[in-house]
């Protein structure tokens, strides 16, 4: 049995350094990507205030103006047609709710749609940057093609949020794709604004073969805190 020992004694030095290396690839992955899309400024970066227009089949132009909050996760969007309020919705990180064009509002603390509004928050504030501030799991799951062009795809699995997949191209380290369940959405167009990247144009499906929606950014600033209020349900 002593003839054993060093063997095993290898094998196990053998095991951890093949943990380390799977632990340290998605954290070095993460650090590429944020030198890619503007590094050291999202530090710096307060909230995201953005203009956006959404293109949906059979409902016309609309107009977004979006916050969110990058230190808590906290998110809003009101949505107008023709300078009508179309939509209007929110997340002060303990409830999700819509406004309607009714004027009726709607609140919800449904555990299910919890995690799936965390996850959705955490997409829009670019959370995989900040991970000492918003804890998640990462997997780097390997290397895909999709349209032509390499990716490596992390899974990313966000405390108390539904899971999601983000494609990553293999050569500019820039977002390219994103899937979350059924839904998926095309990235691209990057542009920088206040020294942080982002898409600028995005072809989201909710389901495969399903409609697509286009949106696609105007401005962004990031230097501004979001007014409290904002994150509120109305009265």
């Amino acid at each position: 049995m002593r003839a054993l020992a060093i063997p095993m004694l290898l094998l196990s030095f053998a095991c951890a350094a093949n943990t380390a290396r799977t632990e340290n690839q998605p954290r070095r992955l993460l650090a590429e990507m944020k030198a890619a899309c503007g590094g050291a400024a999202w530090d710096h970066a307060k909230a995201w205030h953005e203009r956006s227009t959404a293109e949906i089949p059979g409902l016309p132009l609309l107009q977004n103006e979006v916050w969110h909050d990058l230190h808590s996760l906290k998110s809003a969007m009101v949505s107008r047609a023709d300078g009508r309020v179309m939509r209007a919705t929110g997340f002060n990180g303990k409830t999700t709710w819509l406004k309607g064009p009714d004027g009726q509002v709607r609140i919800s603390s449904d555990p299910v749609r919890l995690r799936q509004q965390r996850r959705d928050s955490y997409l829009s504030s670019f959370g995989w940057f900040f991970p000492d501030r918003f804890p998640a799991t990462f997997n780097l799951v390997g290397e895909a093609d999709y349209l032509g062009e390499r990716y490596l795809v992390l899974n990313v699995a966000p405390k108390d949020a539904d899971p999601f997949d983000l494609w990553v191209d293999a050569e500019t380290r820039l977002v390219r794709r994103i899937v979350a369940g059924d839904e998926s959405a095309d990235l691209s167009d990057y542009r920088t604004f206040a020294g942080v990247c982002t898409a600028t144009t995005g072809r989201q499906r909710s389901e495969p073969g399903g409609p697509e929606m286009v949106l696609r950014v105007i401005e962004v600033t990031t230097g501004e805190a979001a007014p409290p209020t904002v994150f509120e349900p109305p009265e």
